[in-house]
């Protein structure tokens, strides 16, 4: 008797929940890494994406017309509600706008899901992430939230290499965030989030500094990621436990590029998503660099998060990027904007 397929379905269908890679036929690796959730769903052995919804039927023909020759006999909705109702899916994955996740999370634990991959952030208010993680938790379904280098190879190489000791505890942290699309919500999130992947202690105040022209911006006030005007970059310190000292900056500006450095007691590491680095020291004069060189994964990213669910569903486990993590890299976004709106002050956590 074969292993159980799950049954899935996707709601949003713009780039990360829709997207289709291009095979290159002429390599002999055959399917590039997946840049979405359908791709994802498309790859993975045991799951059949039997369903989509988008409120746009534009959207819907589009993922047609690149999907058709994998999935013709796909069901297609505008209407959420009726589709969780219809096809009584075992995995959900919600890669809507960002101030969408928390209805469409919940009512997808009330339909039977046993597992909800949802897109970065969590939420865009502490309210509606609590709803999430508690409708999840009072049901029993696994609650993923899809900040993706948490599945990336090289930050888990990296976060390994800091937790053995080798480099000494902790002291600061930084991350950095350059580009045309700088906004805090919508990519910030991830540098935010690395923050608390790396550290083995809570944050405990903060201060931060926003975009000019975004001195009254107190709540998510964006258009779910789309016009980045709508949303500010920032610069903040935030003070962790463990005498842990993190920087965050972001800028929005042509040069693209992000990265995400530690130093540690004995060396440091800077990752980024080309590659890592390793220095260590024994005087001024004296320093070596190697690079961090991590395994190969079968499974990273969407697929990774896919195959992570499937994994704990059926032996049990801890998810690398449950709602609870998710919540602490919001609350960090959201202490920033009152830190900003109050003059720049230091706002404690947690928020209150």
């Amino acid at each position: 008797m074969g292993l159980p397929t799950y049954r899935a379905v996707i709601v949003g269908l713009t780039g990360i929940g829709g997207a289709r890679p291009t095979a290159d036929r002429s390599q002999p690796v055959f399917h590039p890494n997946p840049p979405s959730h359908a791709a994802a769903y498309h790859h993975h052995p045991r799951t059949a994406l039997t369903a989509v919804c988008d409120l746009r039927p534009e959207a819907l023909e589009d993922f047609r017309q690149r999907w058709q020759d994998v999935w013709p006999d796909l069901r297609y909705y505008t209407d959420y509600d009726r589709m969780l109702a219809e096809q009584q899916p075992d995995l959900v994955s919600i890669a809507t706008s960002d101030h969408a996740h928390a209805d469409l999370c919940v009512a997808a634990t009330q339909c039977g899901a046993r597992a909800i991959l949802c897109e970065k952030p969590i939420a865009t208010t502490l309210a509606d992430a609590d709803r999430m993680i508690a409708a999840a938790a009072q049901r029993g379904v696994l609650l993923s939230i899809e900040h993706t280098r948490r599945w990336e190879p090289i930050f888990l190489q990296a976060r390994q290499l800091v937790r053995s000791g080798e480099l000494g505890a902790v002291r600061t942290m930084t991350a950095e965030l350059f580009s045309p699309r700088a906004m805090l919500f919508r990519n910030g999130t991830h540098l935010i989030d690395l923050f608390g992947f790396f550290a083995d202690h809570e944050p405990e105040w903060v201060v931060a500094d926003l975009e000019d022209g975004f001195e009254d911006y107190t709540a998510y006030q964006g258009d779910g990621g789309r016009n980045p005007a709508l949303e500010p970059y920032a610069s903040a310190y935030i003070r962790y436990g463990g005498g842990i000292r993190a920087f965050y900056n972001s800028y929005k500006c042509a040069y693209p590029g992000s990265g995400f450095s530690l130093v540690c007691e004995s060396g440091s590491v800077r990752v980024t998503d080309q590659g890592a680095q390793v220095t260590k020291g024994s005087s001024h004069a004296e320093f070596w660099t190697r690079d961090l060189v991590p395994g190969v994964f079968l499974q990273t990213r969407q697929l990774g998060a896919v195959a992570e669910l499937i994994e704990v569903l059926e032996k049990g486990g801890v998810l690398v990027s449950p709602g609870e993590e998710a919540r602490k890299a919001l609350e960090l976004t959201l202490a920033m904007l009152a830190s900003h709106c109050r003059g720049n002050v230091r706002v404690n956590l947690p928020l209150t």
